[in-house]
């Protein structure tokens, strides 16, 4: 088969290859119709560097590196990210541990967020301005998946209007495409004020309300996933799907800086978790690998 060549490649790691190769029969025996895809958005769909090394905007970055934010923004914001990313990414703390955490780590940000008074357009502006840049191929790969009528729902610990504009920016929110992610709440006078719902962090991407909501009941017949994701708390993401039949768990192993650990230290467990585990890949290719052996 030809997606077990692109297998082989030094960059990739398959844990369990006899496994992978049945998941993967089964997504081609089951066709398009069904298939969904559930993926994290901020450095899974999107670069974390470009070619020559330069890191990329998340949707957090787009904010922090705007000259349209305020002043205080920025350094405010970098306080928060040094204080508790440790804590998201920590081998030796548990789950539980850093959920408190990862709750007032969201619920400062939104105060941060709602002391800035950036409005609607603004936010809209600062997306067209920023240096954010989708992983190569995600253009062929969502417009494939659009024509093949694939439902793609995009969960996201981020913010929820930029990776709309985002996707907007690029031609890409097309009506397949779902966006769960935090959203932001206005004022009367059009800024932001904090979030709309109940917040999304990593942690709880398998308790939040689309696992409640009619969204998998209505993917009626589409129990065969393709998960992608860059963190160990995405590998939740599929919970809900009702008789789940074949889900394949595409892991980035992404560099992310000097806040991660080394991408060694972090390999073994993206083996436990993930299927298929790509290292510092900036490509769509294994997944538009995959879409192609069902065409």
């Amino acid at each position: 088969m030809l997606f077990l060549g692109y297998l082989e490649k030094n960059h990739v790691r398959v844990k369990d290859p006899v496994k992978t190769e049945e998941l993967l029969q089964r997504l081609i025996s089951g066709g398009f119709p069904k298939l969904q895809i559930v993926a994290d958005f901020d450095y899974t769909l999107t670069r974390v560097h470009d070619e020559t090394g330069k890191r990329l905007h998340c949707s957090w970055g787009v904010l922090d590196n705007s000259p349209l934010m305020p002043e205080f923004y920025r350094p405010e914001s970098k306080v928060l990210l040094d204080k508790y990313y440790p804590v998201e990414i920590s081998p030796h703390l548990t789950e539980q541990e850093k959920i408190p955490q990862m709750v007032d780590w969201y619920k400062q940000v939104q105060e941060l967020l709602a002391r800035s008074r950036i409005t609607s357009i603004s936010v809209r502006q600062m997306v067209e301005e920023s240096n954010t840049q989708l992983r190569i191929g995600t253009e062929s790969l969502l417009a494939s998946l659009e024509a093949s009528e694939v439902p793609v729902l995009v969960f996201s610990a981020g913010m929820g209007d930029i990776l709309m504009h985002i996707l907007r920016k690029f031609q890409l929110y097309s009506p397949n495409v779902k966006i769960v992610s935090n959203f932001f709440k206005y004022d009367y006078e059009d800024c932001v004020v904090g979030f709309e719902n109940e917040t999304i962090h990593m942690f709880n991407k398998n308790e939040n309300v689309i696992h409640s909501s009619p969204y998998f009941k209505n993917m009626s017949g589409r129990n065969n996933v393709i998960l992608l994701g860059d963190s160990l708390g995405d590998i939740k993401m599929a919970h809900g799907v009702p008789d789940p039949g074949a889900i394949l768990k595409i892991g980035f192993l992404n560099d992310k800086g000097s806040l991660l650990p080394q991408v060694e230290e972090r390999l073994s467990s993206y083996e436990e978790a993930f299927d298929v585990v790509l290292i510092d890949d900036q490509t769509m290719d294994a997944p538009m690998a995959i879409v192609k052996l069902m065409l």
